[in-house]
């Protein structure tokens, strides 16, 4: 089914284009954030990049140029489309997600938002804690919520399930 007019259905995504497209989407759009708000601070997206791959390689990511900036990358990219999976399969599981995007989207953010913070990155060997502070804070929710999660409900809604007809 393909969108014609105004009026007509839009067109169904297969599981897996909904998934890649709201993982790789989410994942430009959320490292986006961090790029431009360091960037005016003169910070250059190499080092931001540097710093997803610290997670893995601890300081010595900031010692290996555009290697590690790339798999800072690479890292970010797969824990994107990882959450769009989860999204995914979640929405399946429970159909109100589809029927509530602009529910259910910013409730996953909020959720990843803790899991990351507070689970994955202190686990890290990135050494870092927690954003504090009114901006900081503000910052990382919005990039969770709406970001994140609002473009994974918005993309991942309009999925069809593997044995719905085409």
């Amino acid at each position: 089914m393909t969108t014609t007019s105004a009026h007509s259905p839009r067109r169904v995504l297969r599981p897996i284009e909904a998934i890649l497209g709201a993982g790789l989407l989410a994942a430009v759009l959320d490292i986006a954030n961090p790029i431009i708000i360091w960037g005016l601070k003169g910070v250059p997206a190499e080092r931001i990049l540097q710093s997803v791959a610290s997670g893995l390689l601890g300081k010595a990511a900031f010692a290996g140029g555009a290697a590690t900036a790339a798999l800072g990358m690479a890292a970010h990219t797969l824990i994107m489309l990882g959450a769009a999976t989860v999204y995914y399969l979640a929405s399946r599981r429970l159909p109100a997600m589809n029927r509530h995007p602009w529910i259910a989207g910013p409730a996953f953010g909020f959720g990843f938002y803790f899991f990351m913070n507070y689970l994955v990155v202190p686990l890290s060997q990135a050494g870092m804690k927690p954003p504090h502070g009114w901006f900081p804070v503000l910052n990382q929710m919005f990039c969770h919520l709406v970001l994140v999660g609002l473009t994974f409900s918005l993309i991942i809604s309009r999925a069809r399930k593997s044995g719905d007809p085409a």
